[in-house]
């Protein structure tokens, strides 16, 4: 339950350490482990929220290689423009749409490059004006609001960095130098460490708040054995349905006629 710190981990080391841990083979094999986890005994359960907003976001696969994007060529036809359906039912307000590149950079669009469906609020069509650069660029990425009931789990995670080879000082070497590139970014580690899954209705995030040396052993003669222990935050949500959670927008007495300006319209008939 660590999310992608234990990729952020081994992708550090490697990179941090490449004469020691990089090659085929690598002079010491490097393996990151996720072993026993366990809920915070200082956390009291969490018990599900009421129906309210929440953030959500989607990412789509996108390929904008001989597209015509802007919408005020004489030539524009919408319906040759890429478009994505979200996979949650958006609460009303800001919805932002980003480009997203192989480097990782996150172009926000404007909001005439989005036209969103009017009558189906999950559908939208991208249309980058002719002036937007899009080279590398191969996901969109929405963020946006819904209305869902979620609980948050506090949990102790126990991980396992496992060094082995046959050199005995190469292995003696790498232990000293592992441990020093953890503990030197250990916050880079921590902000790598997030994860978001989704099926259906439900999803889970999930987040690594700490990262702790707790020792160090030697599993066998050709192993060194690093043991950390990682502070977790697991956020399940659940998102409503269109006909669940909706907002009360008017309040008024049975019988009485609508009036649009009175949102809350009571009769209030008190015996004498």
């Amino acid at each position: 339950m660590t999310g992608n710190l234990d990729e952020a981990i081994a992708t550090l080391l490697k990179d941090a350490l490449p004469s020691l841990l990089d090659g085929a083979p690598p002079p010491v094999a490097l393996s990151v482990q996720s072993e026993t986890f366990a809920t915070d005994p200082n956390a009291a359960d969490a018990p599900a929220s009421e129906a309210r907003p929440d953030d959500f976001s989607d990412q789509f696969s996108f390929n904008p290689a001989g597209i015509v994007f802007d919408p005020q060529d004489p030539a524009y036809d919408l319906a040759a423009l890429p478009h994505f359906t979200l996979s949650k039912p958006p609460y009303p307000g800001p919805r932002r749409v980003r480009l997203v590149t192989g480097a990782g950079d996150r172009i926000v669009l404007g909001e005439r490059e989005v036209i969103w469906d009017e009558i189906d609020s999950k559908r939208f069509t991208l249309a980058p004006v002719r002036t937007r650069d899009l080279a590398g660029v191969e996901a969109v990425q929405v963020l946006y609001g819904v209305i869902a009931v979620f609980t948050l789990v506090k949990l102790n995670q126990v991980m396992g960095i496992v060094l082995e080879s046959a050199d005995a000082a190469q292995l003696e070497r790498c232990e000293a130098l592992a441990t020093g590139v953890i503990e030197l970014n250990r916050q880079a580690l921590l902000d790598a460490s997030g994860a978001t899954y989704d099926d259906g209705d439900y999803g889970a995030s999930v987040k690594t708040n700490s990262l702790k040396l707790l020792e160090g052993n030697r599993p066998a003669a050709n192993q060194r054995r690093l043991v950390y222990q990682a502070e977790v935050e697991l956020k399940i949500t659940r998102a409503l349905h269109d006909d669940e959670g909706r907002p009360i927008v008017r309040i008024r007495t049975p019988g009485r006629p609508l009036d649009p300006q009175r949102p809350v319209d009571i009769e209030i008939d008190v015996e004498a």
